[in-house]
């Protein structure tokens, strides 16, 4: 070689070496975080040339892909906006589903009753009945009880006036049982169809229940219970021993099927303990006193010895009056029940119906100045009538059950069912004397009666005799 040639030789490889270093300063100055160094590599690295990328392959406009730290993150799409009163915590249930119930707080005041009839301020009581008698009773016990209110409640009375229909019974009961809270002071001798009386369980405490099916309903508590083929005779026993020869008995009864039925049961009960039949009738309520004049030829003729009417007292006075007409003498005891016990009586009957036996089942007005109870129903404008009455001493049943059950348990107490319970435990109950004690929850008959008799144109005591007392006890039944 040359010598120049030897000098070309050098100045190529002089060049490419400056190329090089110029190359690899332009690299490691080109925004790399990190300084290559030529210096101290380590055997086992590779050359530096071969890690170097050629400048074209960085664009710089290649945004980092870790964003500086000033540059808050992108948002979500969604954004949840908690309600006002979300609690801190995350929910358990999930947003889709409802939130859950808040809890029972008791009521701090008494809840609304749930029977019919019945309300904080009122008691709806139910009266059925044939006359205006015994729903007048019950209203006037109503009206004494509502001048102070019971357990602040007002006793608002629902009449049912009936006529011994025993579907206008049955129509009554079913409308009480869905807007009365109880049934109180009903008489009615259409009592036979029931209605629905047993399957609404509304407490029933009648003045009397003169059908079986009534006496034997298990919500129905009579205020002088009854028992279904058993009779007062005890009337009929004093008359045997007081009015010698007196009963040979004829006896008017109602056209009323079940009256009528009630009627022959007293008759057969006064046979089987010795009196006699000689004769019978049945008329209507109002028949005219011409109606009667057949009927007291036939007791002359069969020589009846007692006279009855179980019709209302105008049928007694126009038997006495036809009687006295035909100049009658061989009755040695005319006989009525308790509708005969009015002022009425007297006064239309008369002279006519002088020395008349009247039997009832309470205490006598005669001796209101002695019996408190009786005295304030007197008082109060309460009719003057065994009806009357009899339905107002169921009133005071009521009321007494009720008073009881709101002592024990109080006023929002007040149901149904409690007062059935506590009428069911009422083992000796007189009305504040007025009837004789009675085991009412027991339905057991007492055979209670008074003998009133007119004499001088008034109710005077024939038995017994002393005032204030009823005879009573199980030898007064048959």
């Amino acid at each position: 070689m040359t010598r120049n040639q030897i000098w070309m030789t050098v100045g190529a490889v002089a060049a490419a070496l400056a190329v090089g270093i110029a190359v690899t300063v332009a690299v490691t100055n080109g925004g790399d975080t990190k300084e290559v160094s030529t210096s101290g590599t380590r055997p086992t690295e590779p050359p530096v040339t071969t890690t170097v990328k050629p400048v074209t392959t960085v664009p710089p406009t290649v945004v980092p892909t870790t964003p500086p730290a000033t540059v808050p993150p992108t948002p979500p799409t969604v954004i949840v906006v908690p309600p006002s009163n979300a609690p801190t915590s995350p929910p358990t249930v999930a947003p889709t589903e409802p939130p859950p119930t808040k809890p029972t707080v008791p009521p701090t005041t008494s809840p609304p009753a749930v029977d019919p009839g019945i309300t904080p301020t009122e008691i709806r009581l139910a009266v059925i009945a044939d006359t205006q008698d015994s729903v007048l009773g019950v209203q006037t016990w109503a009206n004494a009880v509502n001048k102070k209110g019971l357990g602040g409640r007002k006793i608002v009375v629902d009449p049912f006036v009936v006529n011994g229909d025993p579907g206008q019974f049955a129509a009554a009961v079913d409308t009480a049982c869905t807007q009365d809270f109880a049934i109180v002071g009903s008489f009615s001798t259409g009592d036979s169809s029931l209605g629905n009386l047993a399957g609404c369980g509304i407490p029933d405490l009648p003045a009397r229940s003169v059908s079986a099916a009534h006496i034997g309903a298990p919500n129905t508590y009579a205020v002088i219970p009854t028992k279904a083929g058993q009779q007062q005779v005890g009337g009929f026993r004093w008359l045997l021993g007081s009015a010698p020869d007196c009963c040979k008995q004829y006896v008017i009864s109602s056209t009323n099927a079940q009256a009528a039925a009630a009627t022959q049961a007293s008759v057969n009960a006064a046979n089987a303990i010795g009196f006699t039949s000689v004769g019978g009738a049945t008329l209507p309520n109002d028949a005219p006193q011409s109606a009667y004049t057949p009927i007291v030829e036939e007791m002359k003729t069969t020589g009846a010895t007692f006279g009855r009417s179980d019709l209302p007292f105008t049928s007694t006075v126009a038997l006495r009056a036809e009687a006295a007409a035909q100049g009658v003498t061989g009755v040695k005891a005319w006989f009525c029940l308790a509708q005969c016990y009015q002022p009425p009586f007297l006064s239309q009957g008369g002279a006519k119906v002088e020395g008349q036996f009247v039997q009832i089942g309470t205490n006598p007005f005669e001796d209101a100045a002695s019996i408190p109870a009786m005295k304030k129903y007197l008082s109060a404008g309460g009719p003057h009538n065994e009806a009357g009455l009899e339905s107002a001493s169921a009133g005071l049943l009521f009321q007494t059950a009720a008073g009881q059950v709101m002592a024990d348990v109080g006023k929002a107490g007040l149901t149904r069912a409690a007062l059935l319970k506590a009428v069911a435990g009422t083992t000796s109950f007189n009305a504040g004397g007025i009837l004789g004690a009675t085991n009412v929850g027991g339905r057991v008959p007492t055979g209670c009666f008074v003998m009133m008799k007119v004499a001088g144109g008034k109710f005077v005591r024939a038995e017994p005799a002393t005032t204030g007392q009823l005879s009573c006890g199980a030898q007064n039944l048959g």
